[in-house]
């Protein structure tokens, strides 16, 4: 369009400069001056529907609330089980989940209520049964499970599952392990308390199956076991009378210093051979003196060894025992966080793997768990029965 507009500028030029000779203009034939052809143009193809773009969105965040006394006499307790939760959080690299920790100092029920109105879909903790009993109406009440760290099995069903390391479970194992290698005639000395009468519970239970021959229950309590006190000539007397009627194994399922005082009462029957309980579970056990060649049915050592080097790397400081505890329960919100915490995932029938070995929660509510049977030796503890890997 350009040049047919400078084409026809200079044409009305010309034109104007030839009127102005005043000559005749000779008679010409022009031809006339063809319209500029328009240039094609290609017809658009009609418009498809746009696709929509994928909507990106950012992935559900689901909340835990973690029990812990964090303040009063049981802080130090608190703080390590939390740090045991945090460093499970840290090792996963997820953001599925986020921890609401909740001090239980001040009060269970309140600690539970506050986690679930900042939007907690699962409890782990607390750790004392009596807490636990506090919190369980509000379960039922705001449908929310826990996965509490007692080991108290009476506390268990109704929402409520109880993680800790169950007496019944180790006296169990322990006592099949002791048959297997023909220990059958068995002696126990327990405390004078709810735990003494639980295990006494079960190894009567036991002898009713035909797992094992009691020949005897012993009590005794804290005043008992205190050297120069009078009832140290009646625990031992008990003991030579069980040596009598042909004794081959004597059960003491107490720990710490109370086992302390108990080895030194006995040390006139030794060499005895001792079944303890996976209160034995300490490193400060290896130094009492009788127990060489004992055994006791725990979880396997060696990934809670792995735990416990990692705990010291990134805390300064050794991990409680029951930390693991607090490391497990938040690797399994982890794992079932977009699966759900309702029931039927939280009772997997396959179980989970932990730090202390593969372990299940039952719909009765507690855990069951695969433990292994460990003997005392100079060295350490030692693997005399392997816990299994499935259930």
């Amino acid at each position: 369009m350009t040049r047919v507009l400078q084409f026809f500028m200079w044409t009305t030029l010309l034109i104007g400069l030839t009127s102005c000779t005043h000559k005749p203009s000779p008679e010409t034939l022009t031809k006339p001056i063809p319209s500029p052809v328009p240039p094609k143009v290609k017809t658009p193809p009609p418009a498809s529907p746009l696709t929509p773009l994928p909507q990106v969105t950012e992935p559900r965040v689901h909340k835990v609330g973690l029990l812990l006394p964090l303040s009063g006499p049981h802080a130090a307790l608190g703080k390590g089980m939390q740090d045991a939760a945090e460093m499970a959080l840290f090792e996963s690299e997820t953001s599925a989940i986020t921890l609401l920790p909740k001090d239980t100092a001040p009060g269970a029920y309140q600690a539970a209520l506050k986690a679930i109105d900042e939007g907690a879909e699962l409890l782990l903790g607390p750790i004392f049964a009596t807490e636990v009993e506090a919190i369980k109406p509000l379960l039922k009440e705001r449908n929310v499970n826990l996965i509490c760290f007692s080991t108290d099995q009476n506390v268990a069903g109704h929402g409520t599952y109880v993680l800790g390391f169950l007496p019944y479970q180790q006296v169990e194992r322990a006592i099949e392990y002791a048959k297997g290698k023909g220990f059958a005639k068995i002696a126990a000395l327990l405390p004078e308390d709810q735990y003494g009468h639980l295990i006494d519970q079960n190894l009567k239970r036991l002898e009713a199956k035909g797992e094992l021959q009691l020949i005897g229950v012993t009590y005794y309590s804290k005043g008992d076991i205190l050297e120069g006190n009078p009832g140290n000539a009646r625990l031992v007397e008990e003991l030579a009378n069980y040596k009598l009627k042909g004794l081959e194994i004597l059960f003491i399922p107490e720990g710490g210093e109370n086992l302390v005082h108990l080895m030194r009462l006995l040390s006139p029957h030794f060499p005895l051979k001792i079944l303890g309980s996976g209160q034995w579970d300490a490193t400060e056990t290896l130094r009492i003196p009788g127990l060489e060649g004992g055994f006791f049915a725990s979880t396997d050592p060696q990934e809670r060894q792995h735990f416990e080097t990692r705990f010291q790397k990134a805390y300064g400081t050794n991990p409680l025992r029951v930390a693991t505890l607090a490391y497990d329960a938040t690797a399994l919100a982890i794992a079932l966080a977009d699966k759900g915490y309702d029931t039927q995932n939280l009772t997997f029938r396959q179980g989970f793997s932990g730090i202390d070995g593969i372990f299940r929660l039952t719909p009765q509510g507690i855990s069951e768990r695969g433990l292994a049977v460990l003997e005392i030796n100079p060295s350490g503890f030692r693997v005399i029965s392997p816990a299994p890997s499935t259930f």
